[in-house]
Formats: C-alpha cells, sequence, structure tokens
C-alpha cells in the first residue's frame, strides 16, 4: 500500500515507493530508500514539500528484534532535566526572544541524550580556576595581532598545495582542470573533499569517485574554497596542552560550518551566497583562538581562567586582557593569507556590530556560532551560548520553528561529517 505523508507523520523504517524530490526538483532520495532517523531530521533543511513523501510501510517488526534508529527513538528523553541542566549555558541569552527560545528548544533533545548517555557532567560548567595555579603573566603589554602573525613562521610560510589552490582561487582565469590538478597533488585532502562531496552535505543521489568529476558538478571554484579551508586543519597541530582539545575545536567548528551553509540553503537571507563560501567560514571562525593558543599560552590561560571566574564570554575576556578578540586575529590572518574578502569579513565580524550583521556571511556565521554552541557541538574554549544579535536576526529573516529545524538537521548532519575528518571521534 502506497500513501503520500506530510512530513510531521513520516518515522524511521518507512520506505519510499517514489523518488523523492526538493521543491525545485533535485533528486535527494531514490526509490526504495528506508527511511532513518537521520533523513526525516534533514527533511526540513532539504526543503521537501510537505506531503510529497510516496511511502509504502514495511513490516513491523516485533518488540525483540526491533533495532536501529527508530527502536533507538523510542523511549521519549527526560527533557525537564536536560532543561535544568542546560539553563546555566544560556545565562547571557535572553530567552524570552523567539530566537534565542527556539535554540534553547531545539538543543534540549540533543542534551537529554548527553545526560542519559554520560551523567551530569556531561553539561556541567566548569568550576573557577585558581590563578596560583597559573604560569604568571609575561611583563609589558601583549604583542598585537600583526605582531603575533609574522612571528610565528607557520602562519607566514604556508604549504605548497595551500598556495597553490589559493592562487587558483585568486585567478579569475583559472580552468576547472587547474582547480583539480592543484587539489589533486594532496592525496589526503583529495579524498576528504571526495567525502565531504558524498555526504550529506550535499545529498547527491549517485557517488562522486573522483576528483575532476566532484569539480565538474559542484564547481572549480566551489571546490577551490572547500579545499582552501581543509587545508587549514593541518596546519595547528602543535598546540601547548591544556588550553583547548583539538578534536572538541574542530567539532565546533564543522558544527558552525555545516550550521552556516544550511540556513543559506533554507532561505536564510543568503542573497545568492555559496554554501561552500559559509562552510568554509564557519570551519575557520575561530582560528584566531587557535593562533593565541600557539603564541600566547599563557596570556589565554589567564583569559579563560577570567572567563569562568567571573562568567562571562570569552570574546569580552580576550578584549578586556589583549585588547582585541579572537575574530580580529582571524580576520588579520585571512587578509594575510590572501584569503576571499567575502572570508574574511565573515570570520573577522562573526560577533561584530549592527553593521557587520547587516551583512548576510557575517549574520549567518553569528548564528551558526550561537547554534552549535546551543547544541555542545564541540567547543573552542567558549563555555556559554552568544546572545543573538537582534541586527543578525533581521537580517537573515527566518522564522524561530524554521531555525529550529534548521539546526536540527544540522546537529545529524555535522554528526556525519565530524566522523569523517576526526576518524578516530568516539
Amino acid at each position: 500500500m502506497k500513501q503520500r505523508l506530510p512530513l510531521d507523520a513520516l518515522e524511521p523504517g518507512m520506505v519510499l515507493a517514489a523518488d523523492l524530490r526538493r521543491e525545485d526538483g533535485a533528486l535527494l532520495l531514490p526509490c526504495g530508500t528506508v527511511l532513518s532517523a537521520r533523513h526525516l531530521a534533514l527533511l526540513p533543511a532539504w526543503q521537501v514539500a510537505d506531503g510529497q513523501a510516496l511511502i509504502r510501510l514495511p513490516d513491523a517488526p516485533s518488540p525483540e528484534t526491533a533495532t536501529g534508529p527508530a527502536a533507538a527513538w523510542e523511549t521519549p528523553p527526560d527533557l525537564t532535566a536536560a532543561a535544568q541542566a542546560l539553563a546555566p549555558r544560556f545565562i547571557h541569552c535572553d530567552l524570552e526572544e523567539p530566537a534565542q527560545s527556539a535554540l534553547f528548544s531545539v538543543s534540549l533533545p540533543r542534551a537529554a541524550r548527553l545526560l542519559a548517555g554520560k551523567g551530569p557532567q556531561a553539561l556541567a560548567l566548569p568550576g573557577p580556576v585558581s590563578l596560583d595555579s597559573l604560569p604568571p603573566l609575561p611583563d609589558g603589554p601583549p604583542p598585537s595581532p600583526m605582531d603575533i602573525i609574522e612571528a610565528d613562521p607557520k602562519l607566514t610560510s604556508l604549504p605548497d598545495v595551500f598556495v597553490r589552490i589559493n592562487e587558483v582561487l585568486n585567478d579569475p582565469g583559472s580552468t576547472a582542470q587547474e582547480a583539480a590538478g592543484a587539489i589533486g597533488k594532496d592525496t589526503s585532502l583529495s579524498a576528504k573533499l571526495l567525502q565531504l562531496v558524498n555526504s550529506a552535505f550535499y545529498g547527491f543521489p549517485v557517488k562522486v569517485d573522483t576528483l575532476s568529476r566532484a569539480v565538474t558538478i559542484v564547481g572549480s571554484r566551489q571546490i577551490s574554497t572547500l579545499a582552501l579551508g581543509i587545508s587549514v586543519l593541518g596546519i595547528f597541530k602543535d598546540l601547548p596542552e591544556g588550553l583547548v582539545e583539538m578534536r572538541s575545536f574542530w567539532k565546533h567548528s564543522i558544527g558552525c560550518g555545516i550550521i552556516a551553509s544550511n540556513l543559506a540553503a533554507a532561505g536564510g537571507g543568503g542573497g545568492g551566497v555559496e554554501v561552500e563560501r559559509l562552510f568554509v567560514a564557519g570551519l575557520l571562525h575561530d582560528v584566531g583562538r587557535l593562533v593565541l593558543y600557539r603564541n600566547l599560552p599563557r596570556h589565554s590561560a589567564h583569559v579563560l581562567a577570567k572567563a569562568r571566574n567571573e562568567g562571562i564570554l570569552l570574546r569580552d575576556a580576550e578584549r578586556a586582557m589583549l585588547g582585541f578578540d579572537h575574530a580580529t586575529l582571524g580576520g588579520m590572518l585571512l587578509r594575510r593569507w590572501r584569503f576571499p574578502e567575502h572570508l574574511e569579513r565573515a570570520v573577522r565580524h562573526h560577533h561584530g556590530g549592527i553593521s557587520p550583521m547587516g551583512q548576510p556571511m557575517p549574520a549567518m556565521i553569528h548564528v551558526a556560532d550561537a547554534a552549535a554552541n546551543a547544541l555542545l557541538l564541540g567547543a573552542s574554549g567558549e563555555i556559554y551560548v552568544p546572545p543573538l544579535s537582534p541586527a543578525a536576526w533581521t537580517t537573515l529573516g527566518l522564522s524561530p520553528e524554521r531555525l529550529a529545524d534548521v539546526v536540527a538537521a544540522a546537529d545529524i548532519q555535522a554528526a556525519e561529517i565530524i566522523t569523517m575528518f576526526l576518524p578516530d571521534d568516539e
């Protein structure tokens, strides 16, 4: 028996009786696909028309043999306990505002699963830091952002593949063959790109098995932008211990990139912004913190302690102690690397004021950063959810309900891509 069902009536285990297409006709899932919890979470962000899914119900499994996503979701999470445990992380947010209330609500199921799987410590805020346990601050004022960048040879002498990709991206006359050739010289980077192209980030129904095919389908500039961002992951591997856990840092960064991309796909005021640009901007939005952790470890330790001991946002502690924040430093680094201006601007201004928040890319990275923090998708050092800028929210023009759909879908997508880029993750 075949039935057309609205999105909210779909359940894991149902089987598609016809191809499922987006509103613009793009194929998302072929006929015969068994719907999983991941698929259902992604459908709103994929812009599937409500009531379009034609399904046939499989035989119901017995309680003794039920496994997989449907069985895993049968026990409702304890949202009350999750709300109590999560509330301290939202102390800088006005939960009377609809958008911030939506962020809080959409983060509750994930928080409840973390509580059930890992206990209260999964959501507990870290305690105060004894200043006596920290190394003393160096004498004199901290160096300027550009002084920090210029003093680090790893930031000024970049890998050859990075330079080649940047040259292709900054050359309007570059060809698809040149893009594929520059990227293809790094086999690890090429493999990561192919994994990303074949993931739910794009949702292509047919496997893309060569880099040249990926360039043809996605576009040379889009693939080059992705390659440029992904190649940065390998630059920061020698940070001092105790400041940040790198796996957690990249989880947060990937999560931010996925959420920003989904905001654009959902019609979030993107004005035609490519999802690849947004993914890379999200991936690199906190790169300034990595520069601080590596080059100013003692200052960074005191900044982290100040934020935790005083209950303030980490960016405010950075400004108070250093005279600038990680966003400014990150933007200056991308300028030094000759990244495209739109990426530099999105990174530099993702905590910006009213003027930057009126621009689509900074606004989307700003909202995505807050959402990644709300979902506890890793952390770059910040322990609180940053408040949403009203100007950014106005720029995006999304309803709170639409934001909730996008963030929920991104949570599932991010899990897939985090596993892809960080294969040893538990």
